[in-house]
């Protein structure tokens, strides 16, 4: 039996009342339908879709606690503020808080006073014994990011090779799987470890037509720091520079505000605080480049972002446009550029696709898409393809069945 009461037509309901929207997005509903049925679901959308409100809106019907597990303190304070406002008894755990403050949100969520509780990873252990000894039940597990299963699983945060284990112990509850990118075989091992077996699988193209690729051989570092200097004076609005390493970020910010260009650093080497104010100074158009490793992107809700730049290949194209994806997330042209040398190999660790995608003389768009299992018509945008601005149509069919 399914947890959620009144199904699509209560969900309408309050999808007017609680979130102000009038309908619906035709993969929302496909995540919904089987959802609020009760059954699990692996959500692969676009950046911007709204993944999100697939699990927000079902913690409103449903009849006991929503779980969210979240790698992203700024996207979960974010959010439980927005539902907050919205009348929604929403909270979350994480290492910001103190003892005392997490034993109180704990206290709450276990006597029935939270609908919505984000959870870090690392917290997720003590929440679940916590949720099984006072007899709390779970209406729905949901597991945002879905891709760190495989991305980040066995090094940095090896808690989400467990998220099968602690879904058996919240007694397997219907489970929400989402993530903006995974390859056939990131899907294949996230059902693995999550023990999805039945779930549906609901997929939309990958391809963003108003974001035009590029790669670009430069000679020296020289040569490389002039030509991303040029690229953001020569494109208004917000960039972001990818570097490999931490110090390579710190003197590339150097470098930068040596030439007028107000820029920040991000990387995980940061104190909390100041990675925090350098989001808010981005947020807030007050710093409009920022240099970071990849520690800088999920979850960050900036939308005119018009150009994202890598100095270097990246290690994988699953990563690669997971970050390039940062880009235009407004619907507006944006423009994602790697910056290379064959020295970079040499202390880049990259998959075979990565060095094929800098290298090979095709489409770049049409590389990036088949590594997602797609094909694509036409190409609304890359250097291998001259005369297609960005901006176009969609026009990417998926290879072989979608289920959903």
């Amino acid at each position: 039996m399914s947890p959620f009461t009144g199904g699509l037509p209560r969900a309408r309901a309050v999808l007017g009342e609680r979130f102000g929207h009038a309908a619906f997005r035709v993969h929302q509903i496909r995540v919904l339908g089987p959802l609020l049925a009760g059954r699990s679901v692996l959500a692969v959308l676009p950046t911007g879709a709204g993944k999100s409100l697939c699990y927000q809106l079902p913690a409103l019907l449903a009849d006991s606690l929503t779980l969210v597990v979240s790698p992203l303190i700024s996207l979960m304070q974010d959010q439980v503020g927005t539902l907050r406002r919205r009348g929604v008894a929403a909270a979350y755990l994480n290492s910001l808080l103190t003892a005392a403050e997490r034993r109180t949100i704990l206290d709450a969520a276990l006597g029935g006073r939270v609908r919505l509780l984000y959870c870090a990873p690392e917290r997720l252990g003590s929440l679940v014994r916590n949720l099984g000894q006072s007899g709390t039940s779970v209406s729905l597990f949901a597991v945002d990011e879905a891709h760190c299963i495989v991305e980040w699983g066995n090094e940095f945060r090896p808690v989400y090779r467990q998220l099968g284990k602690y879904r058996y112990l919240l007694k397997h509850p219907p489970t929400l799987a989402l993530t903006g990118s995974a390859t056939p075989a990131t899907r294949a091992e996230i059902l693995r470890v999550l023990r999805l077996q039945q779930a549906e699988v609901v997929m939309t193209s990958f391809d963003r037509p108003n974001l035009a690729f590029a790669v670009e051989r430069v000679a020296d570092e020289r040569t490389r720091f002039a030509r991303i200097r040029r690229l953001i004076r020569d494109v208004p609005g917000h960039t972001i520079v990818y570097t490999p390493t931490r110090r390579l970020t710190e003197l590339v910010t150097r470098a930068l505000l040596r030439m007028g260009v107000r820029a920040a650093p991000y990387h995980a080497g940061l104190c909390a605080e100041t990675r925090r104010e350098v989001l808010i100074e981005f947020l807030r158009d007050r710093v409009p480049v920022v240099v970071a490793t990849s520690a800088f992107g999920m979850g960050i809700d900036k939308a005119d972002v018009r150009q994202v730049l890598h100095w270097g290949p990246p290690r994988t194209l699953e990563g690669y446009y997971q970050e390039a994806g940062r880009a235009g997330r407004d619907g507006g042209p944006a423009h994602c550029r790697i910056l290379w040398r064959p020295a970079d190999f040499a202390w880049t660790e990259c998959a075979p696709e990565t060095r094929s995608y800098v290298s090979r003389p095709v489409c770049r768009r049409r590389m990036l898409l088949a590594y997602f299992g797609e094909a694509l018509r036409h190409c609304s945008g890359c250097d291998r393809c001259p005369g297609s601005p960005p901006g176009r149509q969609g026009n990417a069919l998926p290879v072989g069945p979608v289920a959903g």
